[in-house]
């Protein structure tokens, strides 16, 4: 990633490597979250998400698995992460910025939080996974506000959870 200072906006002059970085960070913490939250946001697509989350496996997934899906999924984001990523170094606007952040993260990050619902949670782990979807569900509510803050360790107080959870591939830079 190019170091050279690029901007979206006047107020706020980083380096493009480090934004870049922080960008993708927002966007794998939110799919780490893991979409049982998703039920807050108030579509029957939430809802929805959000019943199949909050359901134990039935077939005993462990912690281990769990956390070997999650993090799988989250690494399949990558690749359209990075590319929107790339797209923010030529923003001009926070219209500009707002569109990139509602037509690919935000889809994104949902996408990872649908795909880890239908895992299910681990026997014993519902009161860790629950407060770490708390979290992120209060990241991407923030997001959905205020898109420059795609700029920000936005998805941090759910990385700083779920890292030590295992959850590592989620959030990794943050």
């Amino acid at each position: 990633m190019s170091r050279a200072h690029t901007t979206s906006s006047a107020s706020n002059a980083r380096p493009l490597g480090l934004r870049a970085r922080r960008i993708t960070a927002a966007m794998l913490g939110a799919g780490a979250a893991l979409g049982i939250l998703l039920s807050g946001c108030g579509s029957a697509t939430s809802t929805t998400v959000a019943k199949k989350a909050a359901a134990v496996h039935p077939a005993g997934l462990t912690k281990a698995q769990f956390i070997a899906d999650a993090n799988a999924i989250c690494a399949k984001s990558d690749p359209l992460l990075s590319e929107a990523t790339a797209k923010l170094a030529a923003v001009r606007s926070r219209t500009e910025l707002a569109a990139i952040v509602d037509s690919t993260y935000v889809p994104a990050i949902e996408a990872q939080l649908r795909a880890i619902a239908t895992l299910g949670m681990p026997q014993g782990e519902q009161a860790a996974v629950t407060g770490m979807l708390k979290l992120v569900q209060n990241d991407l509510a923030r997001l959905r506000r205020d898109p420059a803050l795609v700029n920000s360790d936005v998805f941090g107080d759910f990385a700083r959870v779920a890292h030590p959870y295992g959850l590592t591939s989620c959030a990794p830079l943050s």
